[in-house]
């Protein structure tokens, strides 16, 4: 069965609108279906690995949810996880767009918006570079590993320091190799730049955006009933 392959401003747009729609929708509604909406993309787009770890933390979310309802004492903490459960489904889509989509393609994809060259680079140099700082994560606990430094509960602040501060020297490392990058590749140039990745917004990515908005306007008409 051939992977579904959408415009990256879809997942974009989806990710700036379902948020937002709390403040009109019943919160029960737009949980489920955002749910819903999100799994059924995910599955359609090959992110099997992403749906299983992201449906994993959910149900468990759920789990502590439906506890409190039992154990009073959880309930504060059941509280802050009904506000997080909601944005599960979003922090699928966007790991999605990291893996799937290259920085070119996304940069590529966000010119086409017409929106600042500028807001179009902080984006596309941000969703790039979450893989970057959890694989220097990786590298961090494993150098702490080989020097005998333990992560513990016990001292989480010791702990945390450890961790921070390789992280932050990292990133002003970073920041320097992904400038000198991006004006290598004429990121600065004033005039409009031509992509390999030419990204057009098809049939496809209509359906799927009329098909979102649908399911909102149609909870939104539901519950004002």
């Amino acid at each position: 069965m051939p992977k579904l392959r959408l415009n990256p401003i879809v997942l974009i747009v989806i990710n700036i609108l379902a948020p937002s729609m709390y403040i009109f929708l019943s919160g029960s509604f737009l949980k489920i279906y955002l749910a819903v909406f999100a799994a059924v993309l995910l599955l359609a787009m090959g992110c099997y690995k992403i749906f299983l770890v992201t449906s994993l933390i959910y149900a468990m979310m759920e789990g502590v949810i439906i506890l409190s309802r039992v154990f009073p004492a959880i309930e504060p903490f059941a509280l802050f996880l009904v506000v997080l459960q909601q944005s599960v489904p979003c922090f699928g889509l966007v790991a999605a767009l990291m893996k799937k989509y290259t920085s070119a393609e996304l940069l590529s994809s966000l010119e086409t918006m017409r929106i600042p060259r500028t807001l179009v680079v902080a984006v596309t140099i941000t969703l790039k570079y979450l893989p970057t700082f959890t694989r220097e994560f990786k590298y961090i606990r494993e150098s702490m590993r080989l020097r005998g430094i333990p992560f513990t509960i016990r001292r989480p602040i010791k702990s945390f320091q450890y961790f921070i501060v390789p992280q932050l020297f990292r990133c002003a490392a970073l920041s320097e190799e992904v400038t000198a990058a991006g004006l290598v590749k004429g990121i600065d140039a004033p005039m409009k730049r031509s992509s390999y990745f030419e990204q057009k917004f098809r049939f496809v990515d209509g359906l799927i955006l009329i098909l979102f908005i649908a399911g909102l306007i149609g909870g939104f008409i539901w519950f004002k009933r």
